[in-house]
């Protein structure tokens, strides 16, 4: 994740990056917090498939990728 529009839905997108990444809800929202601070974030998944998922959602969600 490189960057978020404005409107970013937010809890949202932890949940998704809970559900989708190998983290935890605390690892979700820290790293949904250095999103938000300009950081760009990656992310570690199970399998392509579940990586292409989180990215439709997210960019509905309003994350930018590169």
């Amino acid at each position: 994740m490189k960057s978020w529009k404005m409107g970013l839905q937010t809890v949202s997108l932890v949940q998704a990056v809970k559900q989708y990444s190998t983290g935890s809800l605390i690892k979700a929202k820290f790293e949904v917090d250095r999103l938000l601070s300009g950081e760009s974030v990656a992310l570690q998944f199970a399998s392509e498939a579940e990586r292409d998922d989180f990215k439709t959602k997210a960019e509905v969600f309003g994350v930018i990728f590169d």
